[in-house]
């Protein structure tokens, strides 16, 4: 095989690779998010218990502030009682005084009640600690594991586009057009694909008797009559295939 056809088995094989890898390194945001989204849907009972506690200390919060402002208006009734000077006002502080307390005595009730209910959650939350803290140890294991991938598909991508550019750079100018060009039409970008059993390994289509013999010799680079592909012939694998067929 000429050296022109070895390097170009070479630039395809590199570029196949430099395509996966590119592939996985796009998809890491969505990787990602599916590991996580895994740890959340497992902690999900867990997120509930933790919400039902949250709301239950907001909704506690508003309560207070609510009792704040209602013993204050008591005051303010009580303080007007003892100022009354007529029926009328002393009539309306009174009514004023019952409904505030009766007010905070619902209030009061409300926020026990709340209490308990975060008591509660806190309780179930930390019968459940130690299971999330496992998997939270597991997420962040997987997580190592991707990130430390991630980097190691990266360093592989920076390697094999350098060691792309100083193969595709020992070619001639008119050879590596040609298999830019072709790479550019095809699908997956395979512009150099193998020739076995008299096809073409691409586009299936049977080579002319001739094709494949000239193909066979390895002397010039041959394309497919019937997809434009540069075409190889590699015995190793053309003798697994007889193999194959003699068993």
């Amino acid at each position: 095989m000429i050296k022109e056809l070895e390097r170009l088995v070479a630039l395809q094989h590199l570029d196949s690779e430099i395509r996966h890898l590119k592939a996985d390194l796009e998809a890491i945001p969505q990787r990602r998010a599916e590991i996580e989204r895994e740890f959340e849907q497992r902690a999900f009972e867990f997120r509930t218990i933790e919400n039902r506690r949250d709301e239950a200390n907001k909704l506690r919060g508003q309560l207070e502030k609510e009792l704040a402002a209602t013993r204050a208006r008591a005051e303010r009734a009580e303080r007007n009682l003892m100022a009354s000077k007529n029926e009328k006002d002393y009539t309306a502080a009174i009514r004023e005084i019952d409904a505030a307390r009766k007010q905070i005595s619902q209030l009061e009730t409300q926020i026990l009640e709340q209490m308990e209910a975060i008591e509660q959650a806190e309780s179930e939350i930390k019968e459940r600690e130690p299971e999330i803290a496992r998997l939270r140890a597991e997420l962040e294991e997987k997580l190592h594991s991707f990130e430390e991938q991630t980097r190691q598909q990266a360093a592989r991508l920076e390697a094999r586009q350098r060691e792309r550019g100083e193969l595709a750079a020992s070619l001639p100018r008119n050879v590596i057009a040609l298999y830019e060009r072709i790479s550019a039409r095809v699908r997956d970008g395979l512009a150099v694909v193998e020739a076995r059993d008299g096809s073409c390994t691409a586009c299936f289509m049977t080579l002319r008797p001739q094709v494949m013999a000239e193909v066979r010799r390895g002397d010039e680079i041959i394309l497919c009559d019937n997809c434009s592909r540069i075409l190889y012939y590699a015995p190793e694998n053309a003798q697994k295939s007889e193999s194959k067929v003699a068993s």
